[in-house]
């Protein structure tokens, strides 16, 4: 059964294996110690760019939306704007490995029976 706390943590969701990364982002081709194939096909990454972008959006919500609701009608929104620049620019570059890591995960656990 894979993992999310494994994926979550940038290992391989199958086996935990920690030493998948060739370099910041670029996974081997396979598990070191499970032998699970990464990049399956053409264009399977495309889904881990759909994970960092709900995460993103995600963080969105927790830093602007919310606070602005909470807040409401006296938002400091110079506040929530310079919070928000922060979030949105550094939260793809931090979770860049584990959007891939992540996006194995929901592959196999949604997936891979139907192959």
């Amino acid at each position: 059964m894979p993992s999310l706390i494994s994926a979550l943590r940038g290992h391989c969701p199958i086996c935990d294996e920690k030493n998948i990364w060739r370099s910041f982002g670029q996974t081997y081709d396979d598990c070191p110690r499970c032998g699970r194939r990464f990049e399956r096909e053409d264009g399977y990454w495309v889904g881990a760019l759909i994970v960092a972008i709900a995460i993103v959006m995600g963080l969105l919500v927790l830093v602007f939306v919310i606070p602005m609701m909470v807040t409401w009608p006296d938002v400091p929104w110079v506040a929530l704007l310079a919070a928000s620049l922060v979030v949105l620019g550094v939260s793809p570059f931090v979770f860049y490995p584990q959007s891939k890591t992540i996006w194995v995960w929901l592959d196999v656990l949604l997936f891979e029976k139907q192959r």
